[in-house]
C-alpha cells in the first residue's frame, strides 16, 4: 500500500488533504480549460498516429501535432514553436482515446504526454523572456496530482513555478506549488510556497490550509522515501517570496 491507513488519525489527515486538493484542482480545471530540427523527436512522433485515434475528428488533432512538430524541428531555437507543439500535444491528450475519466490517461495518452514533456523541456531550455502561462498551466495539470495528472511532480513543479510567478496573488497557486514541490522532494521550495499560501489565504481558511499542507509534506516524504531537512510548515515561516522564478528558474527544477 502507498500509505498506512490503519490509523484513524492518518485516515482523517489523508481525507483532509485530498478533499482540499480536489477543490483546488476542480477550480484549476475550470480556470485552465482542461478538456477543452531534432531527429530524437521523430521516434515518439511515429507513435502518434491514427492507430490510437477514434476517427476523423481526432485525426485533425494528430495532424496539428505533426505539423507543429515539423515546424519546431525546422526551428529548434524558436520557443514559440515548442510551445505550439506542447499545446497541440495537450489538446490531443485531453481526447477520449488519451484520457478516461474513470481510469486516467491511457497508454496512448501517456505516449502523447511524453511528447508534451519533451516540448516543455525544450521550451524551458530556451528561457523565453515572457513564458506562455497557458502552456505552463496545461503542463502543471497534466503532470500534477492524479486523476487529472500522472504524478510527475518534478515536471509539474517547473510548470507551476511559471504559473505562480504569472499570478502571485492567488494562494491556490502557492498551495499547488508547495504540493508539487514536496512530492518532487524540493522541500525548501515547498516550505517557501506553503508559507506564502498561508499568508495569502483568507483567515477563515488558514487552519485548513496549514493542516493540509503539513499532511502533504509528511505524506510526500513517506512516498518519496526522503526526509525533509527544513522546519515544519507554519504561517510565519516566510514573509512573502516563494523563490518561484519563472521560466529560467523553473528550468533548473
Amino acid at each position: 500500500m502507498l500509505f498506512d491507513l490503519r490509523s484513524r488519525r492518518r485516515k482523517r489527515a489523508i481525507k483532509v488533504v485530498y478533499v482540499f486538493l480536489a477543490v483546488l484542482i476542480g477550480g484549476g480545471l475550470i480556470l485552465f480549460g482542461v478538456g477543452s530540427g531534432n531527429s530524437a523527436n521523430t521516434g515518439l512522433l511515429n507513435n502518434i498516429n491514427s492507430s490510437g485515434s477514434g476517427g476523423g475528428a481526432e485525426q485533425a488533432y494528430v495532424n496539428a501535432l505533426n505539423k507543429a512538430q515539423k515546424k519546431a524541428n525546422a526551428a529548434p531555437n524558436d520557443a514559440a514553436a515548442w510551445a505550439a507543439v506542447g499545446r497541440a500535444a495537450y489538446a490531443l491528450a485531453t481526447l477520449p482515446t488519451s484520457y478516461d475519466s474513470t481510469q486516467g490517461f491511457t497508454s496512448y495518452g501517456h505516449t502523447v504526454l511524453g511528447h508534451l514533456r519533451n516540448a516543455w523541456t525544450r521550451y524551458l531550455s530556451l528561457a523565453p523572456g515572457k513564458p506562455d502561462t497557458l502552456f505552463a498551466q496545461e503542463v502543471a495539470v497534466a503532470f500534477g496530482a492524479p486523476p487529472t495528472g500522472i504524478g510527475d511532480y518534478r515536471t509539474a513543479e517547473t510548470a507551476q513555478e511559471v504559473v505562480t510567478t504569472a499570478d502571485p496573488t492567488l494562494y491556490q497557486n502557492y498551495y499547488t506549488l508547495a504540493y508539487d514541490a514536496y512530492f518532487a522532494a524540493e522541500y525548501t521550495l515547498g516550505d517557501q510556497a506553503a508559507a506564502t499560501a498561508l499568508k495569502l489565504a483568507p483567515k477563515s481558511a488558514r487552519k485548513q490550509v496549514q493542516s493540509a499542507l503539513a499532511s502533504v509534506k509528511v505524506l510526500a516524504a513517506q512516498q518519496t522515501g526522503t526526509t525533509s531537512t527544513t522546519g515544519a510548515t507554519s504561517s510565519t515561516a516566510a514573509s512573502g517570496s516563494t523563490g518561484a522564478s519563472g521560466a529560467t528558474g523553473a528550468s533548473s527544477g
